[in-house]
């Protein structure tokens, strides 16, 4: 009898030391965009925050689509003339720049795939680049100067 306990009582050590010793107890949850909504000219984007290295870096490439009314914004650690281009997009754009003070600094209108790679970058420094769909700049009349609201959820 002693000798079935003692068995039993090594086999249950062994296994717990190697899923001590030999899973990974430090496995984060994948990272998930924040999100939110911009608010130009009372026109409201329902937006992915992408404010990693690595959300900017992907941001909407390989995707197939955008709603008009959606976007992505990119947001900085200090302004600077952050510039973009289309590498791997698969539809065309607007890109607008916004300073720290919420003020639009610079648009791009519809900028295509194929302009890939160029590299596009405002005049003035900027904090935020706002990506949405081609012609909503042109639609919502947004330009240089225009404020802006950035609402997280």
């Amino acid at each position: 009898m002693k000798k079935t306990i003692f068995i039993f009582l090594l086999s249950f050590l062994l296994i717990f030391i190697y899923f001590f010793l030999f899973t990974n107890k430090t496995t984060t949850p994948p990272l998930v965009p924040l999100r939110g909504d911009v608010v130009i000219n009372e026109k409201v984007f329902s937006v992915l925050i992408m404010d990693t290295a690595t959300g900017r870096q992907n941001g909407l490439s390989h995707r197939k689509y955008l709603l008009s009314d959606e976007g992505m914004l990119f947001v900085f650690e200090k302004e600077d003339f952050h510039g973009f281009w289309m590498k791997d997009m698969l539809f065309s754009i607007d890109m607008i720049w916004i300073d720290a003070n919420l003020r639009v600094v610079h648009v791009e209108r519809s900028v295509s795939p194929k302009t890939y790679p160029k590299v596009f970058s405002p005049e003035s420094k900027s904090l935020y680049v706002l990506e949405v769909l081609a012609g909503q700049s042109d639609i919502n009349n947004i330009k240089i100067g225009d404020g802006v609201k950035i609402l997280k959820k």
